[in-house]
């Protein structure tokens, strides 16, 4: 099983790292920030089952400079374990980093992503016009990418599918209250589907309360199968081959999105 996005510099304990580790075949580390893309960088270059993948979400923008992002580029041509940039996006749920800024720094970093030939990793809160109208102004996308912890509606699946992008959902999918969500999840197309733990948040129902962990991820498999009744071990196998198609450098493979 892939986790395709977590958050390995911050889960609460160095045990929940290990197990993790050996639970999973592989997982991607995301790095947000100034001190945590480099705390990405090193964990995957100290497990071989971990890849990286560097950006700036865009409540960490604030206090930024845009050449900051020449850092992104560097880690990305040093380091062989760099696999993606981002995440990058939009927020709007808090009032943190005045939105014009974080256009500039997401319009950044996805050219970054494309003259480096590699897939963009996007969040996206409370912004979903704004995120959708970046990215097609910024279309096409070669190399793909995965619009993250979904929480869009079936228009905002449907135009991202069509701009050649995954969509990844997390733990919060199989919350009691996620209706809206799993109806955006019976109509994503079962190659264009990821799933996560964005360890340490969301942990799925059964582990709810308590911090994430990218073991946790066979709760949210399990949950997702039984939803689209499909067995557990052909959907793994099927959002595995996808994580594979989109992060091309992890797995040295020629695939066609």
């Amino acid at each position: 099983m892939i986790d395709t996005h977590a958050h390995l510099d911050m889960l609460k304990t160095e045990e929940d790292l290990l197990e993790s580790i050996e639970s999973l075949d592989y997982i991607i580390t995301i790095g947000c920030d100034i001190d945590e893309i480099y705390k990405a960088v090193e964990i995957a270059n100290r497990y071989g089952n971990v890849f990286a993948s560097v950006g700036f979400h865009p409540y960490d923008v604030k206090e930024l400079d845009l050449d900051k992002i020449y850092l992104l580029k560097e880690l990305a041509l040093q380091n062989s374990k760099v696999v993606a940039i981002g995440e990058t996006g939009l927020d709007y749920y808090r009032d943190i980093t005045p939105k014009e800024k974080q256009w500039k720094f997401f319009e950044k970093q996805i050219e970054l992503a494309k003259e480096l030939e590699l897939p963009v990793i996007v969040h996206s809160r409370n912004a979903n016009e704004d995120t959708v109208e970046i990215l097609k102004q910024h279309s096409p996308f070669e190399n793909g990418g995965i619009i993250h912890c979904f929480g869009g509606d079936i228009e905002m699946m449907e135009r991202c599918v069509d701009l050649g992008f995954y969509i990844s959902f997390a733990g919060n999918i199989t919350y009691p209250k996620a209706n809206n969500l799993r109806e955006v999840l019976k109509r994503t197309p079962l190659d264009r589907l990821l799933l996560e733990t964005d360890s340490p948040f969301l942990s799925p129902q059964k582990r709810r309360g308590k911090p994430n962990k990218p073991s946790n991820i066979f709760f949210t498999l399990e949950f997702v199968a039984n939803f689209l009744n499909i067995d557990k071990s052909e959907l793994e196998k099927i959002t595995d081959e996808n994580a594979k198609k989109v992060f091309k450098k992890a797995f040295n493979r020629e695939l066609v999105n």
